[in-house]
């Protein structure tokens, strides 16, 4: 489905106060909003402008208000944080737009293109200095796609100029780190990069596998190492405290001889402390069976307690020295069995390994205790480690920075051969980006011919021609036809023929920038006069169709009105009208009532207006007639301003001319027109009683009579309407009848018979 604007929702935005809603019917693709001065037109069109493009100066941007513009967007009394702008499309996306913390326009992506012309932007395409008319159609003109692609490809000779560099400085890096490498332990008899080139085809695995064995016997002899010197250290340890312990002992046994008797009576009285304190009540001893007192024998206690405190103490030590004690034979123990599996892991690797077996291999458990061979070696063994280690390393340096050095220098060269290259092809794109404007230029120039003939035909001027002037850059330059002779426009173009060139101008340039989007006309002709006014709409109309959306504001009425009468409805164009603007309700729009709309809506209204009915009704019918007797080229009375009575009309659709007119509608059913037009010519007296002048004989009229006058004129317009496209049979396709845009409704004949 086309991405065109199918609501818009504005909030604080310029004149827009208060919330306010418009929805567009997405089924046509001209969109006319009709206004007087000062009722918001501009304010619409700026609010598509600012979420769309994201235009945070939309009218403003050629007006003098300061450098910071977009401070005057919100409406008055509003803060930049209230400002709200939320457009629907048909592809159901919604984005509301808003303003960033500097300004700037937040919105999500998603929204249709949008070109708008302005008055002002007319003036600079037309009236401008040759270079400022380029700056207004750059975007228009300069042909996106191909300037996109020359981008990037100044982008991709930028970044490939970086990678070049930078490969250069990375293989030149690495060509030093190999000399540094070969000047410390290369074979000088060698250039150092055949030297590195013989070096980065060593198989690494080996001097890996060395690495990792005598990491490994290192690691494994260290933790031998190691658990040797706990277990000396546990050993001395366990002689301290057998030795304390002894002491402790004879302590002991001096105390108890001093306290005879009495080993194992503290022991004795702690638990019986403890029996008699759980007991709830006790009168009788469980050992003597004797009457006692529980408080009594707990004080008791407590004082023989605190007298054998001492043997107590020692009890004490003894036990926590027999406890350390304990605890390091279980160590050395464990120690021991560790130091006998790390024994023999590392006898398996001397075994393993041949290069690497020495006499150690026939050591005995008891010499590895002793500080035997295999310790003596621990040293020697992680110098042989560092050393493999370092050997694996200095290879394996080399040959990375062997292999990077290559890469790196084949970039190199593949970078400058990409950049010659796309030197090449970026001159090339220029001069197709060249010849691509020039083809827009004279595209635009036929296309610009095309639509202002319609406007201005056989009037001697036009066949405008646009070109960019070869001696300088990006000046666009354009000569006209005036009587025949070229010349510059801005010199004998009148105010209005200027304005329709550069409308003409704008829309050339759109189809083909933005013919899949929205287009936006603020208000921008003024000075033609009524006639070439219709024949600029009609040939907007046409245009129309070369884009999704055309969305204009007017403020010249009979645009509106000419939508409005039924010989010029269209199913294409969508009429809204603004009201007047108030600064409490904002801008404010109704949808315009068609005519016959209008008519019907009086005739049902419960307070009847008897003379609007007939006055109106009597217009229509004039307009419809109008049209017959133009179709059919109808005799009538010459005239000034060619404006007829409805009796003239009548009379020039004669008897003749009527019995032969017929109207076929939903592809089979006919009416002829004979009878219709007789009967409202017999009733078009209460036009003229009512609608038109104050008599009896109107005053005499019943409402029910002006109610069905009225309902005559509405069937007989919506008799010569299509009801599925909505528009008057104008068209010419056949050569036999005229029929309507769809082709569904037909009026015969073509034309008046000779």
């Amino acid at each position: 489905m086309p991405n065109k604007i199918n609501k818009l929702k504005l909030k604080k935005f310029r004149g827009a106060t208060d919330e306010t809603i418009f929805e567009f019917d997405h089924g046509k693709r001209l969109v006319v909003i009709f206004g007087e001065n000062g009722t918001g037109k501009t304010t619409v069109l700026d609010a598509i402008d600012f979420a769309c493009n994201k235009n945070n100066e939309v009218s403003l941007k050629n007006k003098s208000v300061g450098s910071q513009k977009y401070k005057y967007l919100m409406s008055l009394s509003s803060q930049l944080i209230d400002l709200e702008v939320e457009i629907e499309t048909t592809e159901s996306k919604k984005c509301i737009a808003k303003f960033g913390s500097r300004g700037d326009v937040a919105v999500d992506s998603g929204l249709p293109r949008v070109e708008i012309l302005r008055r002002d932007s007319i003036l600079k395409i037309i009236n401008g200095q040759p270079k400022e008319r380029f700056e207004e159609i750059r975007e228009m003109v300069s042909y996106a796609r191909i300037k996109q692609v020359e981008n990037a490809l100044r982008e991709a000779q930028k970044n490939i100029s970086k990678t070049y560099d930078d490969a250069v400085k990375a293989y030149q890096q690495e060509e030093s780190s190999l000399k540094s490498v070969w000047d410390e332990v290369g074979d000088k008899l060698k250039d150092f990069m055949a030297w590195a080139k013989e070096r980065s085809v060593i198989d690494k695995n080996d001097l890996e596998e060395q690495k990792n064995y005598w990491d490994n016997l290192c690691r494994k002899s260290g933790g031998l190492q190691t658990i040797d010197e706990n277990i000396k250290v546990s050993m001395k340890k366990v002689f301290e405290l057998t030795g304390a312990l002894t002491q402790k002992n004879n302590d002991f046994q001096e105390k108890i001889q001093s306290e005879s008797g009495k080993e194992g009576l503290t022991h004795l009285l702690e638990n019986a402390k403890k029996y008699i304190e759980r007991q709830k009540s006790i009168s009788v001893c469980p050992v003597c069976n004797n009457d006692i007192e529980k408080d009594s024998l707990i004080n008791d206690i407590d004082t023989r307690l605190t007298q054998m405190q001492d043997l107590k103490q020692i009890q004490d030590e003894i036990a926590l020295i027999v406890l350390e004690k304990e605890s390091l034979d279980g160590q050395v123990n464990k120690d021991k069995k560790n130091l006998d599996i790390l024994y023999q892991e590392i006898i398996a690797l001397l075994k393993k390994n041949d290069t690497c077996q020495t006499k150690t291999i026939a050591l005995t458990k008891e010499k590895v205790l002793d500080s035997s061979e295999i310790l003596q070696s621990v040293n020697g063994w992680a110098m042989k480690a560092a050393q493999a280690q370092k050997d694996f390393h200095q290879i394996s340096l080399i040959q990375r920075s062997y292999v990077n050095f290559l890469e790196k220098k084949d970039e190199a060269e593949r970078c400058a051969k990409k950049t010659e290259k796309i030197k090449t092809l970026l001159q090339e794109i220029e001069q197709v980006r060249k010849k691509a404007v020039d083809s827009v230029l004279v595209g635009i120039s036929s296309l610009v011919e095309k639509m202002y003939s319609r406007i201005h035909p056989n009037e001697g001027i036009g066949s405008v021609k646009f070109y960019l002037d070869p001696q300088k850059s990006e000046s666009l330059e354009f000569e006209g036809t005036f009587q025949g002779d070229l010349v510059p426009p801005q010199a004998y173009y009148s105010e209005s023929h200027l304005d329709t060139l550069g409308i003409c101008v704008f829309l050339a340039l759109s189809r083909y920038n933005c013919h899949d989007g929205v287009i936006l006309l603020d208000d921008v002709l003024t000075s033609a006069d009524q006639q070439h006014m219709g024949r600029f709409i009609d040939m907007l109309e046409e245009e129309a169709k070369s884009f999704q959306q055309v969305i204009i504001t007017t403020h010249y009425r009979p645009w509106r009105d000419r939508y409005r009468l039924p010989i010029k409805q269209s199913h294409e164009v969508q009429l809204i009208e603004l009201l007047p603007w108030t600064s409490e309700s904002g801008v404010r729009h109704t949808r315009t009532k068609f005519y016959v709309d209008e008519i019907r809506e009086s005739i049902k209204a419960l307070k009847f207006d008897r003379q609007k009915v007939a006055s109106k009704s009597g217009i229509l019918l004039e307009h419809l007639l109008d049209e017959l007797s133009l179709k059919y080229e109808c005799k009538v009375p010459r005239k000034f301003d060619n404006r007829y009575t409805l009796g003239e009309l009548f009379d020039a659709i004669d008897s003749k001319m009527r019995k032969i007119i017929v109207v076929s509608k939903n592809l089979g059913d006919t009416v002829a027109l004979q009878n219709i037009l007789d009967d409202i010519q017999n009733t078009t007296f209460v036009r003229n009683e009512v609608g038109c002048h104050y008599s009896e004989t109107g005053a005499l009229l019943a409402d029910a009579d002006v109610r069905d006058f009225g309902n005559k004129i509405v069937d007989f317009a919506e008799l010569l309407l299509c009801e599925f496209c909505g528009s008057f049979p104008n068209k010419n396709k056949s050569g036999t009848y005229w029929e309507c845009y769809c082709g569904k409704l037909k009026l015969y004949p073509l034309a008046r018979p000779k």
